[in-house]
C-alpha cells in the first residue's frame, strides 16, 4: 500500500496535474476545478472549527452526487446544530450549483497529495468523513485513516478495482442488494450494511414542498409529456420525429426542458418549433405552467426541474441514446410519472432504471417506433395508472435509507 502511495504521489498525480493543467486552457469546467483547489486550504484556515462541537466532513464529486446525502446532512444538523459541516467537490457543477444552508464551509477537494491532505485535515480535525459512492481519493483516505478520523462511505457500489480502497474504511452502506453481497463475498471489511440510496429520501422529501401539483385523476383533461435533460441524440431520434407525428395530439401540453441551458440548445428549440408554426412560452422562473395557452413550454433556466414532474404526468429523460447515459428517473417516478429513457443505463442510475422496468414504471427504448409504442400503451388509462402507481410505489419502498444510516452511526 505504501509503495502504491508513493508512486501515486510522485508519478500519477503529477501527471494527472500536468494534463489538467493542458486541458484547462481549453475547458472551462476543468478550469474551474483545478484553480478552485489552490484555494481550498487557505479556506481551511480561515474557517473557525472551534465553534462547532465536532466537524463531519462530506466529499461528492458533483451536484448530483451530492444530492445522495443531503438528507443525511439536512438530519444531522437538526438532531445537534453544533455540528459543523464541511463539503467538498471535485467538479463544479457540485461546487458552483449546491446552496445548502446546512453547510458551514463549501470548498473544491484539496489536491490528493499525502502533505496536502494531512494539512487540510490537521487544520479542521473532522471527527468523521463521508465519501458518496466511488469518488474516494488515495491520499485524502490514507491520511484520515492514519489520523484516526472515522471515515465512511454511503450509495457504495461494488467495483474489483476498488477493493484495496474499500478495506480502508471504517463503515460502508451499500446502495443495492448485489453490491452488498459482491462486498461481502470480496472484502475483509466487517462493517458493511445495505441501506439503499438517501437520494430517494431526498427526493420525497422535496416532493413534499412543491407548490404546483397535477390532480394524477385528470387524465379526461389531457396528459402532460415531459422531456427532460435533453441531449442532442436525444432531439434528433425522438423529439423531431415525435412533433411531427399525430402523436403530440393526445397531450394537452409538452414541457421541454434541455440538458445545457446555453443559447445554442434554446435557439435549436426556438428554431424547430417556429419553423412548424408551433406557438411556444419560454419560463425562465418555477410557476404553474398550466395557466399558459401555449401547448409548448421551454424552461430556459435550471434549479426547478424535480418540481415540474409534479405538472407532468408521462416523463421522458433524456441521455440513454448518449454516452453519459441516462439523467435521474427517481424524480419523475416519485412524482408518479410513468419514465421512458434511452437504452444507455449502465451509468450511475442503472439499479433505478432496472428497478422499474421490472415494476412496469420505466421504458428503455432503442428507437422512436418503440417509443411510441411505449406512449400509446400508457395512454390507455388502466395501463396509465397502474404504471403511475407502481412508479410511486417503488421509490416509497426504497426509501428510509437515512435513517438506516443515522442508526448504524449512533450505536
Amino acid at each position: 500500500m505504501i509503495i502504491l502511495l508513493i508512486i501515486y504521489n510522485l508519478f500519477v498525480l503529477p501527471i494527472i496535474i500536468f494534463f489538467s493543467i493542458i486541458l484547462s486552457l481549453f475547458n472551462n469546467k476543468i478550469r474551474k476545478g483545478f484553480f478552485g483547489r489552490f484555494q481550498s486550504i487557505s479556506h481551511l484556515k480561515s474557517f473557525n472549527s472551534e465553534k462547532f462541537s465536532n466537524i463531519y466532513w462530506f466529499h461528492s464529486s458533483s451536484y448530483g452526487e451530492y444530492q445522495q446525502v443531503e438528507t443525511l446532512i439536512d438530519k444531522l444538523k437538526k438532531s445537534d446544530p453544533n455540528i459543523g459541516i464541511i463539503t467538498s467537490f471535485f467538479s463544479p457543477s457540485g461546487f458552483e450549483n449546491v446552496k445548502d444552508n446546512n453547510i458551514d464551509l463549501k470548498i473544491y477537494l484539496p489536491f490528493d497529495f499525502i502533505l496536502t491532505s494531512y494539512k487540510a485535515l490537521k487544520l479542521v480535525k473532522p471527527k468523521k468523513i463521508f465519501f458518496t459512492s466511488s469518488d474516494f481519493w488515495p491520499s485524502f483516505l490514507f491520511v484520515a485513516n492514519n489520523l484516526n478520523i472515522t471515515t465512511i462511505l454511503t450509495s457504495a457500489r461494488y467495483r474489483n478495482s476498488y477493493k484495496i480502497f474499500l478495506n480502508m474504511f471504517d463503515k460502508i452502506f451499500c446502495v443495492s442488494e448485489n453490491d452488498y453481497q459482491l462486498m461481502k463475498r470480496n472484502i475483509v471489511n466487517d462493517k458493511i450494511t445495505l441501506s439503499g440510496n438517501p437520494r430517494y429520501d431526498r427526493i420525497l422529501n422535496n416532493l413534499e414542498n412543491v407548490e404546483y401539483k397535477l390532480d394524477f385523476l385528470r387524465q379526461d383533461k389531457g396528459n402532460i409529456l415531459i422531456f427532460a435533460s435533453m441531449w442532442d441524440e436525444d432531439n434528433k431520434i425522438i423529439f423531431e420525429k415525435f412533433i411531427n407525428s399525430s402523436l403530440v395530439n393526445h397531450f394537452e401540453k409538452v414541457i421541454i426542458v434541455p440538458h445545457e441551458v446555453t443559447d445554442s440548445h434554446l435557439n435549436y428549440y426556438f428554431s424547430f418549433l417556429e419553423d412548424n408554426d408551433f406557438s411556444f412560452k419560454k419560463i425562465n422562473q418555477y410557476q404553474n405552467f398550466n395557466q399558459f395557452e401555449e401547448r409548448y413550454i421551454i424552461i430556459n433556466k435550471v434549479g426547478f426541474l424535480s418540481k415540474l414532474y409534479a405538472q407532468s404526468t408521462i416523463a421522458y429523460v433524456g441521455g440513454g441514446f448518449s454516452k453519459s447515459g441516462i439523467h435521474n428517473i427517481i424524480e419523475p417516478a416519485a412524482a408518479s410519472n410513468p419514465v421512458i429513457f434511452g437504452s444507455n443505463f449502465l451509468n450511475s442510475n442503472k439499479s433505478d432504471a432496472e428497478g422499474l422496468i421490472d415494476v412496469s414504471g420505466g421504458f428503455s427504448i432503442d428507437s422512436y417506433e418503440l417509443f411510441n409504442e411505449k406512449i400509446n400503451w400508457l395512454l390507455d388509462k388502466n395501463n396509465y395508472n397502474y404504471s403511475s402507481k407502481n412508479c410511486k410505489s417503488f421509490v416509497t419502498e426504497n426509501s428510509g435509507s437515512t435513517e438506516k444510516i443515522l442508526k448504524e452511526l449512533y450505536e
